[in-house]
C-alpha cells in the first residue's frame, strides 16, 4: 500500500513539474519528458508486468492533461513499461549506464510512435524537420535527465523494497507468499 502511495505522488509530481515548471526550462522548445524516465526506470527495477501498469497509468495521466489522441500515451507506455521491463531480470540495478542507453532508446521509440500517430491523423509529413527539432532535442535533454532520476527512484526503491520486507517479517510471511 505504501508502494502505490509513493508512486502516485510521484506521478502527481512529475504530472505538475512537466506542466508548469518544464515549459519554463525548455530548450529549442523542446520539453524533458521526464515521465518516460519514469517509466523507464520502474520496469526496469520492478519488472515487465509492474513497468506495463505503472507505464499505462503515467500515460493516462499524460492523455488527461491534453494529449493529442485520447489513449496514446496510455497505450505508448504501457508498451514502453513492458518492454523495458522484461530483459532485465538479472540486472545489477547500481548499474546506471544501461537504464541510460535504455532511455535513450525508448525516447527515440517513443517519438518516432508519436510521430507516426501524427502522420495518421494529421498528415504532417516532414520527418526530417520533425526528427531535427523534435526528436534529437528532446532525446538528449531526456537522456542528460536519466542518470539523476533513476537514482533518485532506485533510492526509493530500495527503501519501499526494504520497507516491505520489514513488514513481511513483521508479519511472519515467508518471501515466497
Amino acid at each position: 500500500m505504501l508502494r502505490i502511495i509513493v508512486l502516485i505522488a510521484l506521478v502527481f509530481t512529475n504530472f505538475v513539474l512537466q506542466s508548469t515548471l518544464f515549459p519554463e526550462i525548455a530548450i529549442l522548445g523542446v520539453a524533458p519528458d521526464t515521465a518516460l524516465v519514469f517509466i523507464v526506470s520502474y520496469a526496469i527495477l520492478r519488472r515487465e508486468i509492474e513497468g506495463a501498469l505503472f507505464g499505462m497509468f503515467v500515460g493516462f495521466m499524460q492523455d488527461a492533461s491534453g494529449g493529442m489522441f485520447i489513449g496514446i500515451f496510455a497505450l505508448l507506455g504501457f508498451v514502453t513499461g513492458y518492454v523495458c521491463g522484461k530483459p532485465f531480470k538479472n540486472f545489477f540495478k547500481d548499474n546506471y549506464f544501461l537504464p541510460f542507453a535504455v532511455v535513450i532508446l525508448a525516447s527515440l521509440a517513443h517519438q518516432l510512435a508519436l510521430y507516426i500517430t501524427t502522420i495518421l491523423f494529421t498528415g504532417q509529413v516532414n520527418f526530417f524537420f520533425y526528427a531535427r527539432t523534435i526528436i534529437l532535442p528532446k532525446t538528449v535533454y531526456t537522456a542528460l535527465l536519466a542518470i539523476p532520476l533513476y537514482a533518485f527512484l532506485h533510492f526509493i526503491n530500495s527503501r519501499l523494497e526494504r520497507h516491505e520486507k520489514n513488514l513481511r517479517f513483521f508479519l511472519g510471511k515467508s518471501e515466497d507468499e
